[in-house]
């Protein structure tokens, strides 16, 4: 049975190595080790978008004290990858503990057909021995909630995530993707998932919603697991979340080394995206069946908008352009949402 392991800490200063000492164990005969924040985008550390550098040098620290082999922090963001990586004060931490930063986008990359769609992932990727996951804690526009097994898919080469977001618009459709993903990624190597969730975001996350405290570190050999908890620890039933339902896992808790029940951790209530309501109100069947006549819907406040150009660049359906949506064209993925820096777009409900 998986294990999932938590801590309780309101500070990055405040970080220990038992919740490392208990996941890792035998890592020391590994090769390659790939290390796996969450890099979104261009955003500072105290945004809550992007894993903070403090938790990031943590590990690092960690691991290059317990494993003699070759450790490599990969990532693709949605765009800028290197300039995210600066911003993030992600490069500084790598440059400290001298290991090498991956664009994915710049690796090589292997072919896999995934749910009937061609899909690069990246050769360091997968000559790894062990994937070190390491997710931020929020809550999601489209998937409710971001953790473990979403943050797997900033293996894909950037230009191509909008474009699968295309191919994959609903909520159903996006996670058999992510699972089927995590699958591939998952085989013939092991997976570490350790989560900051010191502080998160709650509301329209994972790039524009509210920054929140959550003053907990989570650890599991099985992202899925992880994200059980996690979601559970915010509100949401973790059957909410569909990743969670696609593989049947199970798992124990433990508060560090003490085994724990649910019912005995104190949880932090996140506001839920605004997305959310339909599912809540209306069954799902009906909701797929008005889903292109009734949902939220992007909209550029002229207010904030500084005319970068990120969002036409990055529509999968070329919906955007001067500044405006073409709301028959759009397909609620929210890929410009989540990408604008600038919180531009306002995702606005009403019938189209």
């Amino acid at each position: 049975m998986n294990k999932v392991y938590f801590d309780y800490v309101d500070s990055y200063d405040k970080l220990n190595n038992k919740i490392l000492d208990l996941i890792f164990k035998d890592i020391d005969d590994k090769e390659l080790i790939v290390v796996k924040p969450n890099i979104l985008r261009p955003s500072k550390p105290e945004s809550g978008v992007v894993t903070h550098y403090k938790f990031v040098d943590w590990v690092l620290k960690y691991l290059k004290k317990e494993f003699s082999g070759k450790i490599v922090v990969g990532e693709s963001s949605g765009f800028s990858t290197n300039k995210a990586f600066e911003v993030s004060k992600i490069k500084d931490v790598c440059l400290k503990n001298d290991v090498e930063f991956l664009n994915f986008e710049k690796d090589e990359h292997e072919l896999y057909n995934i749910e009937g769609y061609k899909i690069a992932l990246p050769k360091t990727v997968l000559e790894s021995d062990l994937i070190v996951n390491l997710p931020k804690l929020k809550t999601h526009v489209l998937m409710k909630y971001t953790g473990g097994v979403k943050n797997l898919y900033g293996c894909v080469p950037g230009g191509l995530k909008p474009k699968l977001h295309g191919a994959f618009p609903k909520e159903e459709e996006f996670a058999r993707l992510l699972i089927e993903l995590y699958k591939i990624i998952a085989k013939d190597r092991e997976i570490i998932s350790i989560m900051d969730g010191i502080v998160g975001m709650e509301g329209n996350g994972p790039s524009n919603g509210r920054v929140k405290k959550a003053n907990i570190v989570i650890a599991s050999d099985n992202p899925v697991a992880l994200d059980k908890f996690a979601s559970y620890y915010i509100g949401y039933k973790p059957e909410e979340i569909l990743t969670n339902n696609l593989i049947d896992i199970k798992y124990k808790l433990y508060h560090l080394d003490r085994e724990i029940d649910l019912k005995d951790v104190r949880r932090v209530k996140f506001k839920k995206p605004d997305t959310i309501f339909l599912n809540k109100v209306l069954p799902s069947f009906i909701v797929r069946l008005i889903f292109k006549f009734f949902t939220l819907k992007p909209e550029i406040d002229k207010r904030r908008c500084v005319k970068c150009g990120i969002c036409e660049k990055i529509c999968p359906v070329k919906a955007i352009k001067d500044l405006k949506v073409d709301k028959k064209k759009c397909i609620s993925c929210y890929c410009c949402h989540e990408l604008c820096k600038y919180n531009a777009i306002k995702l606005k409900r009403g019938i189209f």
